[in-house]
């Protein structure tokens, strides 16, 4: 299993992933981006858009840790995931908690993050072929 770990975490396709990491925490800790991206979208859609991105991987090394398969490998897997996260984040976390707020162009965020992780891991898979 650790063999499986350190091949799933130490991937070419978590390439993208781990960048969208660095523009998430330096976006949110260290300085913003809305010196060259537009106020409202530094601050309320590019984190979205990042975890779009990070959550796929997510999902991927742990089942390819603990199944040996990567689930999200094409559009439908994606779109699900996403859309799922969607419903979860923008839907019913603002039912029950009340600093959480819906945002549907926060859900296009995460369809679109979803896409971006999607063509990465198909570039860095047609690469290894």
């Amino acid at each position: 299993m650790a063999k499986r770990f350190r091949s799933a975490l130490i991937s070419s396709a978590n390439l993208l992933p781990l960048l969208a990491g660095i523009v998430y925490l330096v976006n949110r800790y260290i300085a913003s981006f809305d010196f060259f991206l537009p106020y409202d979208f530094a601050h309320y859609q590019l984190g979205d858009l990042c975890g779009g991105i990070i959550f796929p991987a997510y999902v991927n090394v742990l089942c390819e840790v603990v199944s040996g398969k990567t689930p999200i490998c094409n559009f439908a897997s994606s779109l699900a995931l996403s859309v799922g996260c969607s419903i979860c984040w923008e839907v019913l976390a603002p039912m029950v908690l009340e600093f959480s707020t819906p945002d549907p162009l926060d859900a296009c965020m995460y369809v679109i993050g979803g896409i971006l992780y999607l063509k990465a891991f198909k570039l860095t898979a047609d690469s290894r072929i």
